[in-house]
């Protein structure tokens, strides 16, 4: 159900962070990675790279940068594939 939930309040937002999820459900570091981890592996959420600037714009130069995880909904699935790949 709180997966669910979970999966609502990103697509509404379209991109949230995981402190958002956290206070907005009330959920403890781990429990929420949890549950964030299963959405990423079904291919509804995608994490997006945490080490940009806090404004979100590489190029503005700005020095604070924003260390929490970032979560962006995907209206269709992106699954990520291993294939091998041997250079000869």
């Amino acid at each position: 159900m709180i997966l669910l939930d979970i999966k609502k309040y990103i697509k509404l937002h379209h991109e949230v962070t995981l402190s958002d999820i956290k206070n907005h459900f009330d959920l403890t570091d781990d429990s929420a990675k949890g549950m964030l981890s299963l959405l990423i592996h079904q291919g509804h959420i995608q994490v997006i790279d945490s080490e940009s600037c806090a404004s979100g714009k590489c190029n503005t130069g700005c020095t604070q940068a924003n260390s929490d995880e970032h979560y962006l909904w995907r209206d269709k699935c992106f699954i990520s594939l291993s294939i091998p790949v041997q250079i000869i």
